[in-house]
């Protein structure tokens, strides 16, 4: 992508700081399923543990997103109420999870079952909770949070990477055109450094994407990326020691703004895939 690409877009409208969260995100979702009218929708997110699965679930369903992190062991599934005809099926990220839920998964996506691949990444602040800081990988004695922090993103934007080449390598098999939405969440959390990340996810994690584009071939992939708040918060660990604070200048209409264009996007690629 080019520098100037819209994903980390700073530009709020007007009319945005007018409206209320919970009203907006509703009509936004009624309006998105609405121009659903045939087939049955089904979206399969991954990503690692904590990097905000459920919290994109909730939020396709039309459900409180919650700023409690709750670790996920069993497959969620997520339905929009009404007579919506979409269901988003959300594993467990922990590695240790994947082989008994990811699999069946992955078949269904190369069986044409499954019309939308979403993977979720955060720039590698995935919750730390119930974890203390200093039970993280790379923890010495007298080493700042920082420094701690810092080096756990790093391994996690690894993982990122790794995780899409890891399911990615089955997608090939796919009998039909592959959509993928890759979702970079907690925007609130980098938002100072939003520069750094973006020269990240078009350029090493692009790369990997460049990869499974060709696995499957070019006129059968079609890959969007888009950032967004799901919901403001600092990140703690499980001792509530504040690691990463939100952004300054992080405010309600942006996250508004960048929530209704990623339901835009959802509503587009399933049309797409009906």
């Amino acid at each position: 992508m080019l520098a100037s690409s819209p994903v980390f877009s700073e530009a709020v409208s007007i009319a945005t700081t007018a409206l209320k969260h919970r009203r907006d995100i509703r009509k936004w979702l009624a309006q998105l399923w609405k121009r659903l009218t045939k087939g049955r929708v089904r979206i399969v997110v991954f990503g690692a543990a904590g990097a905000g699965k459920t919290s994109l679930g909730r939020l396709l369903a039309g459900e409180d997103v919650r700023p409690e992190y709750r670790e996920s062991t069993q497959p969620e599934t997520f339905e929009l109420d009404g007579a919506a005809r979409c269901t988003v099926l959300v594993p467990p990220g922990q590695k240790s999870l994947r082989a008994a839920t990811w699999d069946e998964l992955v078949r269904q996506v190369t069986a044409g079952e499954s019309t939308i691949v979403i993977h979720v990444v955060s720039w590698g602040l995935n919750a730390i909770e119930p974890l203390p800081v200093r039970g993280l990988e790379g923890f010495e004695e007298g080493m700042a949070s920082e420094e701690v922090v810092r080096r756990f993103a790093e391994r996690q934007r690894a993982q990122e990477i790794e995780t899409l080449r890891e399911y990615g390598a089955h997608f090939g098999n796919a009998p039909r055109t592959l959509s993928m939405l890759t979702v970079v969440t907690k925007q609130d959390l980098w938002w100072d450094h939003r520069d750094e990340v973006r020269r990240h996810y078009e350029g090493p994690y692009a790369e990997a994407v460049d990869e499974l584009r060709q696995r499957v071939g070019a006129k059968n992939f079609v890959h969007k990326l888009w950032s967004v708040s799901l919901i403001p918060k600092n990140l703690r660990d499980g001792e509530g020691e504040v690691l990463v604070p939100t952004a300054q200048g992080y405010d309600a209409p942006l996250q508004l703004t960048n929530t209704e264009r990623l339901i835009e996007i959802v509503a587009q690629e399933a049309e797409h895939g009906r």
